[in-house]
């Protein structure tokens, strides 16, 4: 067979031709990280590591959605520790209130400062997101949940559901709270109390209804029409004991009777209502107040843990999500050629082909320059 010029120069041509498409090739796999750069380098890869991207494109945003949730969460958990704070101040001020050497004067300066209290309490309760949204309204996320009402008392203008996200394929999650179970709930109004504990501090005790109130507890019958006056029984019996020596043989009976009597006269005083105005009054009311607060505090204590366990399981789908992720990456990885074992096999065949290239470049054009006119005489 004859070998022409023309046909060795269209061989070479056609080989340099192709050793540059496949350094192309291996430079852009190189640049890309990955062998399959397009779905006809490996069809069914292709179409695996597409299920997985997509796959991988949801775990993003749930991973999205739970950081979403977690920063509700947190500023709903901070407004409940501010608010459980402002409860336990509350508290301490109704015990302070109920002290008897606290003057009039001190429990209307403590009302004032009720007041204000009040107003931060209802912001508290208005508190918005990061987005503007309310916290505590319910579905009516733009809506304030909580207005005066005109008479000093506060409605609740929101609704009973809560803002969810979907956090994880099979799990939605709440992302607030309802504010009318956290402010006004289990029969337990902070608003309506406040304001009936500023009324309480606003009236002063007066020795008059001091005075006035230890002759009707003298004077109470108990039970009602039996001509029984326990109360002042009970002083009588207790001044008899206190007058009694110790050693005295009769001291132990009577020790006994002023038990007995002090019984009937605790269920006595508790059947009765006190002189408004009175020291007494103020402490039965004060002590109805301590209670109420005391419920309040265990209340938003069982919501902010609803809160913090929602948190924590936010963490653990955090670190599920992160695993999958990890997961995920190493297969596509696997399919599509991007390990470091595939980087150094291309890298490598790319170094290799480049040598070829610039061999077979030299080859052609040594003989490229071949002509039998070089040979005449």
């Amino acid at each position: 067979m004859r070998i022409s010029t023309q046909m060795m120069f269209q061989s070479s041509n056609s080989d340099l031709t192709n050793m540059q498409s496949q350094i192309l090739k291996l430079t852009q796999q190189v640049t890309a990280g990955k062998k399959v750069l397009v779905p006809s380098d490996d069809p069914v890869a292709s179409a695996r590591a597409l299920d997985l991207a997509q796959t991988q494109a949801l775990n993003d945003q749930y991973q999205t959605n739970r950081n979403n949730a977690n920063s509700s969460l947190a500023q709903v958990q901070s407004t409940l520790t501010s608010f459980n704070d402002m409860l336990t101040k509350l508290k301490s001020d109704v015990i302070k209130a109920g002290n008897q050497s606290f003057s009039n004067a001190e429990r209307a300066n403590l009302a004032s400062e009720l007041k204000s209290n009040f107003q931060e309490v209802l912001g508290y309760a208005n508190a918005k997101d990061g987005q503007g949204n309310f916290l505590f309204s319910g579905f009516k996320s733009t809506t304030q949940p909580f207005a005066l009402d005109g008479n000093g008392g506060v409605v609740y203008n929101g609704d009973q559901g809560t803002m969810t996200l979907q956090v994880d394929s099979t799990r939605t999650m709440d992302i607030s709270a309802s504010g009318q179970s956290i402010f006004q709930g289990n029969g337990q109004d902070i608003f309506q109390t406040m304001n009936n504990l500023i009324n309480v501090l606003a009236v002063p005790v007066t020795e008059a209804a001091n005075k006035a109130d230890e002759q009707a507890a003298n004077t109470f019958q108990y039970p009602a029409g039996s001509g029984q006056f326990p109360i002042q029984a009970y002083k009588t019996a207790q001044a008899t004991l206190d007058a009694t020596d110790p050693s005295d043989p009769t001291y132990s009976a009577k020790f006994s009777a002023a038990a007995a009597a002090k019984l009937q006269s605790d269920a006595a005083d508790a059947a009765r209502t006190p002189v408004p105005g009175s020291q007494a009054s103020l402490t039965r009311q004060l002590a109805k107040f301590n209670g109420q607060f005391d419920a309040m505090i265990d209340n938003v204590g069982t919501a902010n843990a609803s809160v913090g366990a929602r948190q924590n399981e936010l963490d653990n789908l955090d670190a599920a999500g992160k695993v999958q992720k990890e997961n995920y990456t190493s297969t596509m990885n696997d399919l599509l050629g991007g390990n470091t074992s595939d980087m150094n096999e291309m890298v490598s065949d790319l170094s290799l082909k480049q040598i070829y290239l610039s061999a077979a470049q030299k080859v052609f054009v040594s003989t490229s320059s071949l002509t039998l006119l070089n040979y005449l005489k």
